[in-house]
Formats: structure tokens, C-alpha cells, sequence
């Protein structure tokens, strides 16, 4: 049995809302730097730079395994985590995800009040390769709300073998009691994720009362992020199948709290 570090909740430059900075070579340096074991690409309704991170981890010697992941924004707006067992799985929820969001388009570059050209900016939502290297722009509006309700947004997450995962349970914003103030007994969640920042003011223990697994991640936005939430898994390997039995407490794998 190995036991891992990782960190399950980790945002690429894909994401709106994140650092120009977390490219998928920049990430994977950064987790390996970390000496994490484990990490998973979850951006904002999309799963289009997990492979991306995947083959730049995998050309670091020691790099981390990565699982793919998505953070949906749900018709509440309520973010569920979603992990995968393989890319192609990861892509079909992607796509389902991010077809439901309204278009979007890159906001044109002003002029200044002397007409002169403000410096390149770097666009936002950016499809890259793992060399860090743009290959493409997302043209849905990856900040919205997807069209899928909490409850199916979890059932698409497990048509397709996934864990879900309740993102950052103890925020009042974008998390599951924030705007329903209550954990749906009906909605059939794999374990409940506890920000860094809980975990540190002893808030974990108040979300045990629901009898789900917890984990802890980073939600991280910036390369300083990475690492600064943790969960241990014991296990056999770190592929998706191993951190549900860990999850579940199953055949002495066991899943904690950094």
C-alpha cells in the first residue's frame, strides 16, 4: 500500500477566473517542486487542458499522476467536483458540460484616451498544449451556469464512471448549502471537499455529520496555491478505481485529511 499526497482540485489558465500563470508545464514543475503524488485538473465546465497537464507531468522525472477532473457550475450555482477514469470519459462530460453554456468571445483590447494601444494581454479561457503553448480559444462562457441541475449534474459525473465530489462545502458561495442550505439527501455524492482555509480553522468536523468522505485541495488559481490543501490516500496506485475504494474505506485503503 502506497501512501500519497494529493491535491485534487487544481485550475489552468482554461479556467476564467484563473492566474496567466498556471499553464500545464508551470503546474506540473510546481507539483512535482511540491513533491505531490497526486493532482487533478479541474477547470470551470471543461475538461480541455487535462491532457494537456497529464503529458507535461509525465515528462518530469517523478512527476504527479493526474486525474482528470471538471469543477461544474450547476443551475443552482453550485460547483460539483467530477474525477475520471480516463481521459476519454472526462472529454464526454466535458463536452456535454461546456455544449449547455452560453457563447462567449474575447473582450477586444481598448484604446487610451490618447489613442494609444494599450501592451499585449494574454486572452482568457486558453486551450494549450504541454509546452505551454496556446492552441485555441474556449468560445462557450466557461463562468456560467451549466444547464444541468445538482442532482444531474452527479448522475452525469457517474454515467461515466466518475466520483462526485461537493466542492468547498464550508464557503457561502458556489458551495451546496451557500444558496440551498442543506445537503440534498436525493443527490447521491461520493465524499465532500473542505477548503484549505476550513481544514486550518478546524471545520472539517462539522460536515462529518453527513457520514460522506472528506477530502481537502487546494481549489488552486495560482502556482502559490498548489499543495496548500492536501488529502492522504492509501492505496495500491494512484488511478481513480484505487482513490474510490480509498474513499470508501475499502480492502485497507483509506483516504485523509492532510
Amino acid at each position: 500500500m502506497m501512501r500519497l499526497a494529493a491535491d485534487l482540485h487544481i485550475h489552468t489558465v482554461l479556467s476564467p477566473c484563473a492566474s496567466r500563470e498556471m499553464t500545464p508545464p508551470a503546474i506540473a514543475r510546481e507539483a512535482a517542486r511540491r513533491e505531490l503524488d497526486v493532482i487533478a485538473v479541474c477547470d470551470h465546465n471543461s475538461t480541455g487542458n487535462v491532457g494537456a497537464v497529464r503529458e507535461a507531468a509525465a515528462a518530469i522525472a517523478g512527476g504527479p499522476a493526474v486525474i482528470p477532473g471538471i469543477e461544474i457550475t450547476t443551475l443552482e450555482e453550485v460547483h460539483v467536483l467530477g474525477y475520471f477514469p480516463d481521459d476519454g470519459a472526462a472529454a464526454e462530460v466535458g463536452h456535454a458540460v461546456t455544449s449547455s453554456l452560453p457563447a462567449w468571445r474575447p473582450v477586444a483590447r481598448r484604446t487610451s484616451p490618447t489613442g494609444g494601444v494599450p501592451g499585449p494581454r494574454d486572452p482568457d479561457q486558453q486551450l494549450m498544449d504541454s509546452q505551454g503553448r496556446q492552441t485555441g480559444i474556449e468560445r462557450q462562457m466557461l463562468a456560467a451556469a451549466s444547464r444541468f441541475s445538482l442532482s444531474a449534474a452527479v448522475e452525469l459525473i457517474h454515467r461515466y464512471g466518475g466520483i462526485a465530489v461537493a466542492a468547498h462545502m464550508d464557503r457561502r458561495s458556489f458551495s451546496v448549502p451557500g444558496p440551498l442550505g442543506f445537503l440534498p439527501p436525493d443527490v447521491p455524492f461520493d465524499g465532500l471537499e473542505i477548503s484549505a482555509a476550513g481544514v486550518t480553522r478546524g471545520r472539517a468536523a462539522e460536515f462529518a455529520v453527513h457520514q460522506l468522505p472528506l477530502v481537502s485541495s487546494s481549489d488552486g488559481h495560482f502556482l502559490e496555491d498548489i499543495g496548500t490543501g492536501l488529502t492522504v490516500l492509501e492505496v495500491e496506485a494512484p488511478v481513480l478505481c484505487e482513490i474510490s475504494r480509498a474513499l470508501r474505506g475499502l480492502e485497507g485503503r483509506r483516504c485523509l485529511i492532510a
